[in-house]
């Protein structure tokens, strides 16, 4: 119950910053340019056409989502029956009975927009104020948006970036029962199982960060730190994306694409992937049998101030304009360059076995390059609460004029995840945008460390068997 109880105090506050990338949308343009996306033209269509349209064949796209989840993943809070779409609704209740169906904040406009890549020019298409679109004031993409009307033209690649970055801006908002909402009683998550259900944006936390690897004596000590619902919305929005596309709905296909993209992209940041990786499963465990109330707070606000700072870096990397070279190597590594790595096509839990997984293995190292290269009062100093300060920082403009050798190594590790990043990207679209592709069986990774403390305890008995047999004998 000890470790129960560290884990509950350091992930109670795991919200403070549950972005993985300030903004999807530059890295998904990145990462698709040149695919086939890019030169696709489809005509904007409301969610209203949509349901609309295919009121009658979703009931059964839906339901065998449900199936898929009930069956296929753990812990898994199957939906209220009387929330089960029938497309049976007035037409003017469609959009709440869909929305309720699929388990999002009910508060979302999802109007018609278009985040334009840097540069590109609005031909003629007028602003879109940011709160139209995106309920969590603070986020203040760049570029800003533009507004398209229904039928109008534009490429696929804009619908799909776009839409990665759509769920930070509230579909994922008080949905828990504890979180104060009006859905929260409703929708059957329960209580949010990790995250601050308190903050205004905290029921984000598990559902846009998974830990499917962590030690097994993490898992057995706390099991709710695995009620991740990840897993859930990429089957969710890429299952709507193949049904849009088989139904003759591009625009909603690209869409739901884009959607289930940004939970995928997510778990290709370390700090999504692993819950504290600066510090070893032992050393969480003797910080809680050892260490005081600010010892504890102390792990939370490093791991917090360097998730935070790795974000900010590169969200202003990738604002920055081309010519800059942190910014062009990041671009490249995004793209189809000589870099990126040929990864498997996308199979059954693809998310948390090849994704999650490498993000998991390569955490603890990144975690001690990002203190070693920030710093200290930003990622080394637990007095000192990054997000919280109320300053603005720029740490990637700062870094690269005081410690260009040092931005130079932490670029190159970046562009390494980047690229990664890319190639899952690709092979994610790949799949979502053709309706006939197979998904591949599961092939879930092996990790030993469940053997390795089987064995040490069956040593162990052995050993105690032996001295009792020895001291018998004495006797």
């Amino acid at each position: 119950m000890g470790t129960r109880t560290l884990l509950v105090s350091l992930l109670a506050c795991a919200a403070v910053s549950v972005s993985a990338w300030e903004d999807h949308a530059p890295i998904t343009y990145a990462a698709l340019a040149g695919q086939p996306c890019a030169a696709r033209m489809v005509r904007a269509e409301t969610l209203d056409a949509f349901l609309a349209a295919e009121r009658s064949a979703l009931p059964a796209a839906l339901a065998g989502i449900e199936a898929k989840a009930k069956k296929e993943l753990d812990y898994y809070p199957p939906l209220p029956p009387a929330l089960a779409f029938t497309g049976e609704a007035p037409e003017i209740a469609l959009r709440a009975a869909f929305l309720a169906a699929i388990r999002v904040n009910p508060s979302m406009p999802f109007p018609l927009f278009v985040q334009l890549p840097p540069g590109a020019p609005r031909a003629g298409r007028p602003p879109l104020a940011i709160d139209q679109a995106d309920l969590m004031g603070f986020r203040i993409p760049d570029p800003p948006f533009v507004a398209l009307s229904p039928g109008e033209k534009l490429s696929a690649l804009g619908v799909v970036a776009t839409a990665s970055d759509e769920p930070d801006y509230g579909m994922d908002v008080g949905l828990y029962a504890d979180n104060g909402g009006a859905v929260g009683a409703l929708y059957g998550f329960g209580k949010q199982p990790f995250g601050n259900p308190s903050l205004s944006y905290g029921s984000q936390a598990p559902i846009h960060m998974a830990f499917p690897h962590e030690d097994p004596l993490i898992k057995l000590a706390a099991p709710f730190t695995q009620r991740s619902l990840s897993a859930y919305r990429i089957l969710q929005y890429s299952t709507l994306a193949r049904f849009a596309f088989a139904s003759g709905h591009p625009y909603w296909g690209w869409r739901f694409a884009g959607w289930a993209l940004h939970y995928v992209q997510d778990l290709a940041q370390p700090y999504h992937a692993s819950m504290l990786p600066g510090l070893s499963t032992f050393q969480i465990i003797w910080l809680n049998l050892t260490g005081g109330a600010a010892a504890k707070s102390a792990a939370l606000v490093l791991v917090s101030n360097r998730h935070t700072v790795i974000e900010d870096y590169l969200y202003r990397a990738m604002a920055a304009p081309p010519g800059d070279p942190g910014r062009d190597r990041l671009v490249a590594a995004l793209g189809m360059g000589p870099r990126a790595p040929r990864v498997e096509p996308w199979r059954d839990d693809y998310a948390y076995d090849i994704i999650a997984w490498k993000s998991y293995r390569r955490a603890p190292a990144f975690d001690r390059l990002v203190a070693a290269t920030f710093p200290a009062a930003y990622v080394s100093d637990p007095s000192y609460d990054y997000a919280a300060a109320g300053e603005v920082h720029d740490p990637y403009d700062e870094l690269q004029a005081r410690a260009p050798v040092k931005a130079a190594v932490f670029d190159e590790e970046c562009a390494s995840i980047f690229a990664d990043l890319g190639s899952w990207t690709r092979c994610f679209v790949a799949f979502a945008s053709d309706p006939k592709a197979a998904e591949l069986p599961r092939r879930e990774p092996f990790d030993p460390r469940a053997l390795g403390y089987l064995a040490a305890v069956a040593a162990l008995a052995v050993v105690i068997v032996a001295l009792a047999r020895k001291k018998g004998l004495r006797r």
